[in-house]
């Protein structure tokens, strides 16, 4: 993935394994997401 993006010029950014606070609107999205969507209660009818 890497190697295509910078072919097509794009940059990257490397965040440390365990450093969420490094990349704090993808965590916060994926904290929302897991809270409206993941762990929602399922029932069958």
């Amino acid at each position: 993935m890497r190697d295509w993006l910078g072919r097509i010029g794009v940059k990257t950014l490397y965040i440390e394994p365990g450093s969420l606070w490094e990349n704090g609107y993808n965590e916060s999205f994926n904290g929302k997401l897991r809270d409206e969507l993941l762990n929602g209660e399922t029932s069958t009818v």
